[in-house]
């Protein structure tokens, strides 16, 4: 057990509504719900925060020159993920808490966890008689899953939750970005990371790293910083009350309680934006996806920019209540596959086999995944110096 114990002054957030901040960005009235005042989404604000931190990092007009013609030649091509070939994700989810038994906020259950990965799959892959099934015409089985590793970076078996208990009881957005994902993260070239936290700021609900292409003259082929390449959110919405237990054990949001947080930040890990381009009818590069005016709450009917139809409030990448979301596009689609055959760690992890478990040999006595990786048991308590 290593235990040092540290005082961190970097606050973040602002108490005040009309002024909150995150990332150092102010956030814009749209990021927050007039209603429950939650914020649905910080990707924005963070991609921000880490393009100022890296003068090599992509600006949001170089991705999308670069993303466009792979796109493009992709369509044309009708590669073999179109034609029936299926992408498995490996996935660690860190669960971050301060020494809380596990079912105890913010250390939620085993099956919390799983019931993420079970949500992204029937959301990612269109699954008939799920919530995630659409009959949209442009409703698209995106042919990328997920699975939770069965091999940590160690080579020891795993059930892909990494329990980790910290000297700290919430998380601000720089302490995330400073202190723990450099901290906990597995390899990213091989595992999708994803952390299940207790912000300090507790009306966020989650936000990712987009991706950054390589081979882009004159910036860095590394694909950006990777220690803090994954998906975070709160630990209540990370999980579906679709699949609780009897008697209740998940600890979830009364209102994003579908897990399609977590659907929606891994579209942006994969390169999508959202629906409404982050400006008035702006663009998302995505053509099926109907224009739309601005982010939508709760689940309503709205006349789309071109006042040919509604806006797409069911999809993914708006910000609407869970149990509205049940779409990805195809021209979504194509974005995400284009992303992971080419950006930087998502290529990698289309070859990782750290969801294919290993052989243990016949003579060793039968031990669980938790007895034989005790994740649960890691104490970590770091120190972040004092800014003068």
């Amino acid at each position: 057990m290593v235990c040092l114990f540290s005082i961190s002054f970097a606050f973040s957030q602002n108490t005040k509504p009309a002024n909150k901040t995150l990332f150092g960005k102010q956030l814009k009235a749209e990021s927050v719900n007039p209603k429950n005042k939650y914020i649905r989404c910080a990707t924005t604000e963070y991609e921000k925060f880490l393009q100022g931190k890296d003068a090599k990092r992509m600006t949001d007009a170089q991705f999308e020159a670069w993303v466009a013609p792979l796109v493009s030649r992709y369509k044309s091509m009708k590669t073999s993920s179109q034609s029936g070939g299926i992408i498995t994700i490996p996935v660690v989810v860190h669960v971050i808490h301060s020494g809380q038994a596990i079912g105890v906020a913010p250390n939620i259950t085993d099956a919390q966890v799983e019931s993420q990965i079970t949500v992204m799959n029937q959301d990612y892959r269109k699954l008939f008689g799920s919530p995630g099934y659409n009959t949209n015409p442009v409703g698209a089985d995106t042919q990328i899953q997920f699975e939770l590793a069965k091999v940590d970076p160690n080579g020891n078996p795993t059930n892909g939750i990494d329990r980790l208990s910290f000297c700290q009881s919430s998380w601000s957005d720089v302490d995330i970005d400073a202190i723990l994902k450099p901290a906990t993260i597995w390899d990213p070239t091989q595992y999708m990371n994803m952390w299940s936290v207790e912000f300090t700021d507790n009306t966020l609900l989650g936000y990712a790293q987009f991706p950054d292409g390589s081979g882009l003259g004159g910036l860095d082929v590394s694909g950006g910083n990777a220690n803090s390449d994954g998906v975070v959110s709160n630990y209540d919405v990370f999980g579906s009350l679709d699949y609780d237990t009897t008697p209740s054990t998940f600890l979830l949001n009364a209102t994003y309680n579908k897990g399609r947080t977590m659907s929606h930040e891994v579209g942006h890990w994969l390169g999508l934006r959202h629906i409404w381009g982050d400006s008035a009818c702006g663009d998302d590069f995505c053509a099926d996806t109907p224009k739309a005016h601005d982010a939508n709450y709760g689940c309503p009917s709205v006349l789309d920019c071109d006042n040919v139809g509604n806006e797409m409030v069911e999809n993914y990448m708006d910000y609407t209540d869970d149990a509205c979301m049940n779409i990805f596009t195809q021209n979504q689609k194509d974005r995400m596959v284009v992303i992971m055959n080419n950006a930087a760690r998502r290529s990698t992890l289309k070859t990782s086999t750290k969801n294919s478990a290993i052989a243990l040999f016949a003579m060793m006595p039968k031990l669980s995944l938790k007895q034989a990786v005790p994740h649960q048991y890691v104490v970590l308590c770091l120190i972040k110096p004092h800014k003068q």
